[in-house]
């Protein structure tokens, strides 16, 4: 079955190759150039008979490609800087970093088309990728020192099944409630601790003249996060119970009368969010929200070094989306950024690859590039966040947590029936169409 939905992975993409690789190649260069994370003027630099260790090995000036899924402008930054430290210490090494919207479509097609970048970051948390990895795309790092400063359950978790291991788990992330630390000072509010106490926050912010929450579901991903955070604090078991429908054909979704509550209370929050949720950009509602124009945001962790770049002086905390009772609720978090290397490199390019993974692997550089993009590392040692964040992080500290992985493939995916959930908030046509897509799912597979 893997080797199926590979191939059919792969015809999609080859047959749209010719224009997609090629068009978002075009467009990623194009961008790379404005995102180059290094001083190139010293790139030539390499004279003189002086030992260079660490940086011996790659004899020849090289350019590497680090292929980046993370948008946001706090990420790019973190990679920038730790890409300017990484070549003042390997002057014959360029790391261009290189960042395109639709990112992990434009990755897949490249993979299908032989164009796979050398360093690139990927989601070990999709069954896609272990197909993938089986399919011989990705350099296996094993038996590779610098994946030992990762935490080792972390690592456990993007094992293969086989026990190897083929990115490094290189972040953490999480789905909760940001929150304006003053703005709940001011006005004397406390962090709810129930997902009724959470809708009378936002009730009471409301009739006291300020905006409880500032979203943006224009972009389904984004839509498919809060229902991934919504549920595991609504459904704690609704990722388990998709993917028994996923195996089981006489199952569909709606059977379950908690996937029902979980879509009930879930569009509750769309009484206190910005009118205009499904057209502003993202960034857009980032910015609103750390310039206190809502007390709120429903947003992972990589969003908090983004919050902090548009308002340096945001007082900011984050509490765990909450569940149907004190106890009951977890927290959707697991793996987030990956490093690959393309196993379709050349050597020296691989060399080079691997220097560069050493490099942002070592603690202190994790620490550096953990307080600029604002997520929690996967590497050991590395501290994350405030006070404010503690509810949160004592939760996953508890192991209170449902994993962010793909617990069904992706011909199972209730994501944009959620959103059109959102959008129209008919809980009836949300389990209708979600019962289809598991049904079209069956039959097609």
């Amino acid at each position: 079955m893997k080797r199926k939905l590979l191939a059919a992975l792969l015809v999609c993409c080859m047959a749209g190759s010719a224009l997609v690789g090629c068009a978002d190649k075009g467009a990623a260069e194009q961008e790379s150039e404005t995102q180059k994370g290094v001083q190139e003027e010293d790139a030539g630099d390499t004279s003189g008979g002086e030992e260079t260790s660490p940086g011996e090995g790659t004899a020849e000036n090289i350019t590497i490609e680090f292929f980046s899924q993370k948008q946001e402008e706090a990420a790019q930054m973190a990679y920038r800087n730790a890409a300017e430290d990484f070549h003042k210490e390997y002057p014959n090494i360029t790391v261009e970093i290189n960042t395109v919207p639709d990112s992990e479509k434009v990755l897949t097609a490249r993979m299908a088309a032989g164009d796979t970048p050398v360093v690139f970051h990927d989601k070990p948390t999709s069954a896609a990728f272990f197909e993938r990895a089986e399919a011989g795309y990705y350099l296996d790092l094993t038996d590779e020192e610098f994946v030992k400063n990762a935490i080792p359950s972390l690592v456990d978790s993007v094992k293969s099944e086989d026990g190897r291991i083929y990115a490094m788990p290189y972040s953490q992330n999480f789905m909760g409630v940001f929150y304006n630390m003053d703005i709940f000072e001011e006005h004397a509010l406390e962090v709810p601790t129930t997902w009724d106490e959470f809708m009378t926050l936002c009730q009471k912010l409301q009739d006291a003249g300020i905006q409880p929450l500032e979203e943006s579901y224009k972009d389904s991903g984004m839509a498919g996060h809060y229902r991934g955070g919504a549920m595991a604090a609504l459904f704690p078991d609704g990722a388990l119970w998709l993917a028994e429908c996923a195996d089981d054909p006489s199952k569909k979704p709606s059977d379950s009368p908690a996937y029902r509550t979980f879509a009930e209370k879930a569009i509750q929050i769309m009484d206190y969010c910005n009118e205009d949720v499904f057209g502003i950009p993202q960034t857009q509602a980032m910015e609103n929200f750390a310039n206190g124009q809502a007390a709120m945001m429903i947003y992972g962790s990589y969003g908090r070094g983004t919050f902090l770049v548009a308002n340096p002086d945001l007082k900011l905390g984050v509490f765990p989306i909450p569940g149907l009772t004190e106890d009951s609720g977890l927290v959707y978090a697991g793996v987030d950024a990956s490093f690959c290397v393309s196993a379709m490199a050349s050597a020296e390019e691989q060399d080079a690859g691997l220097k560069w993974l050493e490099f942002l692997s070592r603690p202190e550089n994790a620490q550096k590039w953990s307080d600029t993009e604002g997520a929690p590392s996967a590497i050991d040692g590395v501290q994350y966040g405030s006070d404010g964040s503690l509810p949160l992080l004592n939760r996953i500290k508890e192991g209170k947590v449902r994993e962010w992985k793909a617990y069904y493939d992706s011909r199972f995916s209730d994501t944009e029936a959620f959103q059109g959930l959102l959008m129209d908030r008919d809980v009836e046509q949300f389990l209708k169409n979600a019962d289809e897509v598991w049904a079209n799912a069956h039959v097609s597979g």
